[in-house]
């Protein structure tokens, strides 16, 4: 693997590079080095890279033929096209496609400065994770700016796609909707392995960083209001941990709530839940639902824009007041502490919890890898110029 600044790219083949903030625990760079660790096909008809704007260490692994770019942009919009713009003047892309809002703003004017072509992927709906100050008037303002420049946009789910278009300007003929790749069968073979964390009381779990927008603090409350008798586990790491611990406290959770970090392997500890919570107040496409229904492990989650009413649901919008028991999992308003309270009670009741282990391994089947990552390449391809599945290259179908 290559760090920081490298040799120019040969010319034999066409540049592909995927960009990123960095592959610290999440689901877009979950998904991101999904699709890299897949692409071993294509790395045989494109000159791969992958650059990461700022130095972090990688949660997730890569594969060793990748030649990766280390940069380190501190965070920061301004130092990453700086640092950028150069190394893309380089290796010459024929595309990029980027994931997350700093990087893809860099996708778009590297793009306009250098010639290719950018794909830039939205995880979850702008509206939503836009704070309310100055910052977030920047963001969206910046946002509304660039996003409409991209070449193509790529949403995990209808919602986002939406929001896109009704607030950002972005023509809908240029977005494709492909939902995050799921790994059924790694999933489900990862959760065989022998994990250190181990409790001997029955939990609950819960998976994501520890900010506000995953909104932690209103499953406590929930799970206090619900007196429940389960434990509960959050498999994550961030800023709110000792706030969260307080929380807990304070609503006489003490005990009870186990916050091991992040994990690298979470699927034994989520397989042996009674069921999972997704509590957000936003989505794009939230992984870690979908891997727990991978799993077998019941759901409940917040109708949040967006994704969520789609996995659980089938629907692209759904409209609710109250607990709403979908196909594949319960749903419940954002921020409604009585509505997941009362879901969180239901779902200890045997039967119930039983049929909606059963239908979350049906509604996961909808969210196979090869489809997803074979959609994302036709993407890439279309805008090198190349057709897309032709009859002689069955191989990389």
């Amino acid at each position: 693997m290559l760090t920081g600044q490298s040799l120019p790219a040969t010319p034999s083949r066409p540049v592909v590079v995927f960009l990123i903030n960095s592959l610290t625990g999440g689901g877009a760079e979950r998904v991101m080095a999904a699709l890299l660790a897949a692409s071993s096909k294509w790395a045989q008809r494109y000159e791969l890279h992958l650059i990461l704007l700022d130095r972090e260490a990688d949660a997730y692994p890569l594969p060793e033929w990748l030649q990766v770019h280390r940069l380190d942009s501190r965070f920061s919009l301004g130092r990453s096209l700086r640092l950028s713009v150069p190394l893309m003047r380089r290796l010459k892309p024929a595309v990029c496609l980027s994931f997350l809002t700093r990087a893809n703003i860099v996708a778009v004017v590297s793009s306009r400065l250098c010639g290719f072509r950018a794909i830039i992927s939205e995880r979850v709906s702008p509206a939503s994770h836009h704070g309310s100050g100055p910052r977030g008037v920047f963001a969206r303002q910046t946002t509304r700016f660039f996003y409409p420049l991209a070449h193509r946009i790529i949403c995990p789910s209808a919602g986002v796609a939406a929001d896109l278009v009704e607030g950002y300007r972005v023509a809908r003929s240029r977005i494709d909707v492909i939902p995050n790749p799921l790994n059924i069968d790694d999933i489900r073979s990862r959760a065989t392995a022998v994990t250190s964390w181990k409790t001997q009381r029955p939990y609950i779990v819960a998976v994501g960083r520890l900010v506000e927008n995953k909104n932690f603090a209103l499953l406590l409350s929930a799970l206090a209001k619900s007196r429940v008798p389960l434990d509960l586990v959050v498999l994550g790491e961030g800023r709110l941990r000792k706030a969260l611990e307080e929380n807990a406290f304070q609503l006489g959770l003490a005990g009870r709530i186990h916050f091991p970090g992040f994990v690298e392997n979470p699927f034994p500890i989520i397989a042996q839940a009674e069921f999972f919570v997704s509590s957000s107040n936003a989505e794009g496409f939230p992984n870690a639902v979908v891997e727990a229904m991978a799993l077998g492990v019941p759901v409940i989650s917040t109708n949040c824009r967006s994704g969520p009413s789609e996995i659980l649901d089938e629907r692209e919008e759904l409209s609710i007041d109250r607990l709403h028991e979908g196909q594949y999992g319960m749903l419940v308003p954002v921020g409604d502490v009585d509505a997941l309270a009362q879901a969180i009670g239901n779902m200890t009741a045997g039967a119930t919890r039983d049929r909606y282990r059963k239908a979350a391994l049906l509604g996961a089947d909808r969210f196979a890898t090869a489809a997803a990552l074979r959609r994302y390449w036709d993407v890439v391809e279309e805008q090198i110029g190349r057709p897309v599945r032709t009859a002689d290259e069955a191989d990389f179908a």
